[in-house]
């Protein structure tokens, strides 16, 4: 029988080190660590400068640990990337040329992805909804969406801006949006069927698991953290 790898996701960082707790508790046993993205830009009280150095933590955490650390993207990294011409709430301009020059490294050298799949588990920022993926021409079988997705990325960063949809909603929830940017009841209305997502990009009071979904934004909240093992997922902190 395949052993069923031990992951552990933590959510949006957005300049916090509360990831060095738990990759100590957390390194020796586990088979991945996933960032799911959001690494800068923050509402509490990181500095530009505390954000760029845990980035550069992150970063150097992942070149030691090719094979265990997953970087995913979040909306709060895409807009500082060469080429995107949009910016979202929290834009730092006095310290985006700073935040694009390690970025931009990290990407060329492929320590940064959209798109892990493991199992029955899809790991993004935000979800992956059947409308993003019909209109983009994603390929949605279990085998073949995380290559699709992340080779999207690579050559048409388009696909991944803000999608105004029927909502018109500002803050993203409306199922026309990409893996960085859909909120939870959009998602819940068109996710993908026979997956389980976990995501971030929405702030939670807590953890929160359902069947299909599981939200980890919370970092900043209860500091909880998501631990999937004998694929069975469950907080922790």
């Amino acid at each position: 029988m395949e052993k069923k790898l031990k992951i552990v996701c933590a959510g949006d960082t957005h300049g916090r080190d509360k990831w060095k707790e738990i990759v100590a508790k957390e390194l020796d046993s586990s088979d991945r660590i996933i960032f799911i993205g959001d690494y800068f830009d923050t509402h509490y009280d990181e500095t530009p400068e505390q954000q760029l150095s845990n980035f550069n933590e992150i970063v150097e955490f992942k070149k030691t640990n090719m094979d265990k650390v997953i970087l995913l993207i979040g909306n709060h990294d895409f807009h500082y990337l060469s080429g995107i011409n949009e910016s979202y709430s929290g834009f730092q301009y006095g310290w985006s040329k700073s935040f694009n020059e390690i970025l931009e490294p990290a990407l060329a050298e492929g320590l940064m992805q959209m798109c892990y799949v493991y199992d029955k588990y899809v790991f993004t920022h935000a979800g992956v909804t059947n409308t993003w993926c019909a209109t983009h021409g994603v390929n949605r079988q279990p085998h073949l969406l995380e290559d699709s997705i992340n080779k999207l990325f690579k050559t048409n960063k388009y696909a991944f801006y803000f999608q105004m949809g029927y909502n018109y909603s500002q803050s993203g929830d409306d199922v026309t949006q990409s893996p960085l940017w859909v909120r939870l009841p959009s998602l819940f209305q068109d996710k993908l069927i026979g997956f389980t997502f976990v995501v971030g990009h929405t702030t939670l009071k807590q953890l929160t698991i359902t069947e299909n979904v599981i939200g980890i934004d919370c970092l900043g909240t209860t500091g909880e953290y998501l631990i999937i093992e004998n694929n069975t997922p469950k907080s922790s902190k």
